[in-house]
């Protein structure tokens, strides 16, 4: 007989289970747990410490600094080159970039579990079924034994009554959003710490300038020494103490090239290449960058709750814990399902296309973990617990970002101050280092003068470069303390966390599963990153 669908049964068959599913997508919108609310940032101050206290000569100016690309305000094409390479080539970020990817998926996963979940199914095999205790008819030989053939659907669909999916899936957005924000700390940190290096490697290239200087200075003096110990106007005294100063001189350049060599490794990793001392900083040799910011305005301390990632992070943290308490509780409520299976079974291939071959199946499932002697209420207070961890962890990345901004903008300021006077310092000693000689070829003085000059000229001038370069790595700091170094676009605004907090912010504006999950090369991740699909 040819094969036709039967639609009177299954239509009376689903007329009595659309009750149950009506139900069902009318409660789905019952969320147990906890709603999110802001976990609370303390008493943030309406300005920072230092800004109140500066000197008017030193008054930041009152304007806004753009902290995104703020390696701008550094006049030095080099620094800029490995900003860029550090952003295109850096191994963490593009692990940073991976983990993003799997969060996506994960919050796609934690959606799936909204639909229903429907499997195909197609065998063929042979059965023997037991002829002494059979309660099916035997074969015409007296035996058990036939072929048997089965393909058809088999679906499951959970109803979510009291939001267990729902928390799910807020947790699972929530750490989506959280990887985001750890690849944007990550940044922050990285391009910092390549711009760190970079001046610190153009110090020890001043320093190693500084000593060669100083050393064709003393070798000068030797050969004065030298001269006037010939004449028999000096001792040998002098020329030793001479020939220890050079020697003194040459063997403090080694370890600081030593230390320079190894800022450029450092940076060659930073930058995603391999150690083998490519990088090379032979251009402008120990000149320091450039700043072109004259004076540094931070802001208002409550914009650090939107512009520090590592607390965007650890609100979405907070955000996440929450939604995984709603979880729990609904671990403890009834669960019900829908279940609905059609196949097509049959003793031989020409039987299984028929109507009488038709299997169906539909109906509610409830399930419900009565008996669990307090596991469930354990797991609550498991997730509460965690809860209140991610609570006082955003609340102390809060407190330990404004310290960090107090102690860059102290740290600017007094280095400041530092340099001025050790540049006094070394114009003093570099007029005493002329005087002394000329006096000593005088024989007004004693060699020791000399040697003292010259020594308090090196350190002197060493201290001067250090200095300088504290100078810019507290700028660095700052802007690192502001977190500064990735864009806050438009839709990635500030008011993200307040609509997160009211819970309005739709799906399609939330991170989640997008279609192609491989960060590409060089790929920008800020801003728009993963924008669910529909």
């Amino acid at each position: 007989m040819p094969y036709s669908w039967k639609t009177t049964d299954w239509l009376v068959s689903i007329a009595r289970v659309i009750p149950s599913i009506t139900i069902g997508a009318i409660v789905a919108g019952c969320q147990v747990g906890p709603n999110f609310r802001s976990p609370g940032d303390g008493k943030v101050p309406s300005e920072f410490h230092q800004t109140s206290i500066v000197s008017s000569e030193d008054e930041p100016i009152r304007g806004h600094v753009d902290v995104d690309q703020w390696w701008g305000y550094f006049d030095d094409p080099v620094l800029h080159q490995l900003i860029h390479d550090t952003n295109s080539h850096n191994l963490d970020l593009k692990e940073a970039a991976w983990r993003i990817a799997e969060s996506r998926s994960r919050a796609g996963l934690a959606k799936s579990q909204f639909f229903p979940q429907v499997n195909a199914s197609v065998g063929a095999t042979r059965r023997n079924i037991s002829e002494n205790a059979s309660q099916f008819a035997l074969n015409n030989d007296g035996s058990g034994a036939f072929p048997y053939y089965a393909n058809g659907l088999d679906s499951t669909w959970e109803i979510d009554l009291f939001g267990k999916l729902a928390r799910g899936y807020e947790s699972a957005l929530a750490d989506n959003w959280a990887q985001v924000e750890a690849r944007h700390a990550l940044k922050v940190t990285l391009l910092a710490e390549v711009a760190t290096t970079y001046v610190q490697a153009r110090v020890l290239q001043q320093r190693l300038n500084i000593a060669r200087q100083n050393l064709a200075l003393q070798n000068q003096t030797l050969s004065i020494v030298e001269a006037r110990q010939a004449a028999g106007l000096v001792g040998q005294l002098d020329q030793s103490e001479a020939e220890s100063n050079v020697a003194v001189t040459t063997a403090s350049i080694p370890p600081v090239q030593q230390e320079l060599q190894t800022s450029l490794y450092q940076i060659s990793v930073l930058i995603g290449q391999t150690p083998d001392g490519r990088i090379e900083l032979s251009n402008n040799s120990g000149v320091l960058p450039l700043l072109i910011l004259d004076k540094i305005e931070p802001g208002m301390p409550a914009e650090l709750l939107s512009r520090r990632p590592d607390i965007r992070k650890a609100y979405f943290d907070a955000k996440s814990a929450n939604a995984l308490i709603g979880v729990a509780v609904a671990e403890r409520l009834p669960q019900l399902s829908i279940r609905g299976d059609i196949s097509l079974e049959a003793r031989g291939v020409s039987m299984v296309y028929s109507d009488n071959s038709v299997v169906t199946t539909l109906g509610p499932s409830l399930r419900w973990n009565i008996l669990n002697f307090k596991r469930l209420k354990r797991n609550i207070e498991v997730r509460e617990a965690r809860y209140q961890q991610s609570v006082l962890a955003y609340q102390s990345t809060v407190l330990k970002a404004l310290q960090e901004v107090e102690s860059s903008l102290v740290e600017y300021y007094r280095q400041k101050e530092r340099v001025l006077e050790l540049r006094k310092v070394a114009e003093v000693t570099n007029r005493s280092v002329d005087i002394s000689l000329v006096r000593y070829e005088q024989n007004l003085i004693t060699f020791d003068r000399v040697l003292d000059a010259q020594r308090g000229l090196a350190v002197a001038q060493s201290n001067v470069a250090t200095a300088e370069g504290d100078v810019l790595l507290a700028v660095i700091k700052i802007f690192k303390s502001l977190g500064g170094g990735w864009k806050l676009k438009s839709d990635y605004s500030v008011d993200l966390l307040c609509m997160l907090e009211s819970d309005k912010l739709a799906d399609n504006e939330y991170v989640g599963i997008v279609t192609s999950v491989k960060p590409a090369e060089g790929e920008d991740l800020d801003g728009n990153l993963g924008v669910v699909s529909q």
